[in-house]
């Protein structure tokens, strides 16, 4: 269930809605999607709530219905908060009866929709085509966690050995490649970092203005 979680509500998620709406800024980020799921069941959890988690799935069949914003889901929990205040018991009866091949087509459409996100990388160079495939048929033959270790394991090997097996080009090219996606590894972790650190501060920040406001009120 772990790298199930982690790659479907998480990792997917986030790289889909960067597909999805590219030409603006979402704020979804690993982090936030992650801590979101981990909240959700950690708080609901006491309520009776069961394991609730993000979806790619989800998301590209909102997306495919329509969805651009996130006042569609807004409106669309707040439809079904109302609904299952007024109207649960007859509703529970209702969907006992709900036609399978309904729900087969509106899935359908949906995992088309999340299928051709992948399409980016059955257009790259064919070491992608080909990392694309394993993973794949390893996950549709064994298990999630099994098809993104052998796509890993295989993708590592792939760029190390391009490093060194070839022409020389192709050998200088490879390694300036990997030494640019290190760097750019690098420069997100000191990005995320300073981030946190700058809202410690202004956190800081906003508790001395409060504890100054505080005490020239009680002076005063």
């Amino acid at each position: 269930q772990i790298p199930t979680t982690l790659l479907n509500s998480v990792i997917a998620v986030c790289k889909l809605s960067d597909d999805l709406y590219s030409d603006r800024e979402t704020g979804v980020t690993v982090r936030s999607v992650s801590t979101s799921v981990g909240a959700m069941n950690v708080i609901f959890c006491w309520f009776g709530g069961l394991p609730m988690c993000h979806g790619a799935g989800g998301l590209a069949g909102q997306h495919r219905f329509g969805a651009r914003t996130n006042l569609s889901i807004l409106v669309l929990g707040g439809i079904k908060l109302l609904l299952g205040l007024v109207a649960a018991a007859p509703l529970l009866a209702l969907l006992r009866f709900f036609p399978s091949g309904i729900l087969a087509a509106l899935l359908a459409i949906s995992s088309f929709e999340l299928a051709s996100s992948a399409r980016s990388a059955l257009n790259a160079d064919p070491d992608s085509v080909r990392l694309c495939l394993l993973t794949c048929c390893f996950t549709l033959f064994y298990n999630t966690a099994v098809g993104i270790c052998a796509g890993l394991v295989a993708a590592y090997v792939v760029t190390l050995s391009a490093t060194v097996v070839g022409n020389e080009e192709s050998v200088a090219e490879a390694r300036a490649d990997l030494r640019e996606r290190i760097h750019s590894l690098r420069s997100r972790v000191r990005r995320n970092k300073g981030d946190e650190h700058s809202q410690s501060l202004e956190s800081g920040l906003d508790v001395g203005s409060k504890g100054q406001e505080t005490v020239f009120s009680v002076r005063t």
